[in-house]
């Protein structure tokens, strides 16, 4: 394997942070999600449908996946593929992962930003 083929330390820190980024949408809606679901509960009142969908088992886990694919695809192509090829994979599967982390985060937070946009001044 020539050095010229081979992922470089940096590679290496955003093929970890991928990994750290498609954990937290696996682990999201058994971390994070039951306590706005708590606190929505208390609100009692209609959920916009992303929140809903954000609180189902199963849409963040799916983006999870989805984020982690091209980060495992880049890992398992051979050293003789293309270098820029592998690191545009996982520079995508970063994006992804950023993107999905925060459309979550949105989601969950959307209930509230709709609560405080109906607030009136006196």
């Amino acid at each position: 394997m020539s050095a010229s083929s081979s992922f470089t330390a940096l590679d290496w820190v955003a093929v970890v942070v991928v990994g750290l980024l498609s954990l937290a949408l696996l682990t999201f809606p058994f971390t994070i999600a039951p306590s706005f679901a708590g606190m929505f509960a208390e609100l009692g009142e209609a959920l916009p449908a992303v929140t809903r969908v954000a609180l189902t088992p199963w849409a963040s886990p799916a983006l999870g996946i989805l984020v982690a694919s091209p980060a495992v695809v880049a890992l398992a192509l051979p050293a003789e593929s293309t270098l820029a090829l592998r690191r545009a994979m996982v520079v995508l599967a970063f994006f992804l992962g950023v993107i999905a982390l925060a459309a979550a985060m949105y989601a969950m937070y959307a209930p509230i930003f709709e609560l405080a946009g109906n607030i009136k001044p006196e």
